[in-house]
């Protein structure tokens, strides 16, 4: 597959934000029922506070295991809000990354990363491990062909 002809891939330096995030490690295969809920619950707590999120959701994997999927996940949120028993107040990964965007039903994704990798390789970079992916549509309200996710790998300085 020419992965060139579907996906732009370029470097984007992202910084920092507060979040309120959950982390744990799972299995792929039980990662959107966590999500659901995950989501769910920081969204249910944001609202008793009295707050909303201030960007589309994200996770982090800072591995890339199947069976154990190391992952943070959350929102965005403003500055000074606390966490509490199962959510924690955190931050949005920072760092230069090599990106593209996907389009398509999220456990189709492997094509934007095998883009990435060979993209990396190709112009010299080296991956820390570290993926981040934004959901910059609510799978709610979209076909599952049509969600778009920005899909970053981080790379080593």
């Amino acid at each position: 597959m020419d992965f060139e002809c579907q996906f732009q891939c370029e470097i984007r330096a992202y910084g920092a934000s507060p979040a309120l995030t959950i982390r744990l490690t799972t299995r792929a295969s039980d990662i959107a029922r966590l999500f659901d809920e995950g989501y769910a619950s920081i969204m249910r707590y944001l609202d008793s506070l009295g707050k909303a999120a201030v960007g589309p959701p994200f996770a982090v994997y800072y591995t890339m295991d199947m069976e154990r999927l190391d992952v943070e996940f959350g929102f965005p949120v403003e500055e000074g809000i606390e966490g509490n028993d199962s959510i924690t107040a955190s931050t949005t990964p920072s760092g230069k990354a090599a990106t593209c965007l996907y389009i398509g039903p999220y456990e189709e994704v492997e094509p934007a990363y095998d883009a990435l990798m060979q993209w990396i390789d190709e112009n010299d970079f080296e991956s820390t491990g570290v993926a981040y992916e934004i959901y910059l549509n609510d799978p709610g309200s979209t076909l599952p062909d049509f969600l778009k996710t920005q899909v970053s790998l981080f790379l080593k300085s």
